[in-house]
């Protein structure tokens, strides 16, 4: 996935952009929660906590931040009360557009081609992927369509009307 992380301090917003190459990557996993531990040269920790609800399903539960600024100070940050990337358990959750993490109003995260599955991997492989809603564009042939249609509709209601009033010279028959 693309990570970027927005962060609003004093009416500023700095844009961080996590770096793949740069970035560093560790995890734990248990039977109701599971960690993934990014950090890199600036960012010290971000944790991503994932959680099993209604021992059928699992989302993102938590967002830990603490990273450098370039001031010198220090941004840390923690909200457990999240509740985004839902999916079923054995599945993952895939979203190829972008997409908003709100953990503060100071602190958001812009995710872009997130594909997460952090319960029941098999093999080290994804399982079917539970899309996000900001991918589903199925609706938009539905609409097309419609749209065709009742143009069409319009067009020979129109051609209809103009037909029946022309008037006829002369005498009309009975």
């Amino acid at each position: 996935m693309g990570l970027q992380l927005n962060l609003t301090q004093d009416k500023v917003t700095s844009i961080i952009n996590i770096i793949p190459n740069t970035t560093n990557s560790t995890g734990s996993c248990h039977p109701q929660t599971a960690l993934l531990r990014l950090n890199s040269h600036n960012i010290k920790y971000l944790d991503f906590v994932f959680a099993v609800k209604n021992e059928n399903r699992f989302y993102l539960k938590e967002v830990n931040v603490s990273m450098y600024l370039v001031n010198g100070s220090v941004f840390s940050f923690a909200n457990n009360n999240l509740s985004y990337w839902d999916a079923p358990l054995g599945s993952s959750y895939m979203c190829n557009k972008e997409q908003t993490v709100s953990v503060s109003e100071a602190f958001q995260i812009n995710t872009f081609d997130l594909w997460v599955q952090p319960f029941s991997v098999i093999q080290g492989n994804y399982s079917t992927a539970q899309e996000c809603s900001l991918d589903d564009d199925t609706i938009l042939i539905p609409i097309v369509v419609g749209a065709g249609l009742s143009g069409l509709i319009i067009v020979i209601v129109i051609a209809y009307l103009i037909g029946r009033r022309k008037s006829y010279a002369g005498y009309q028959t009975l």
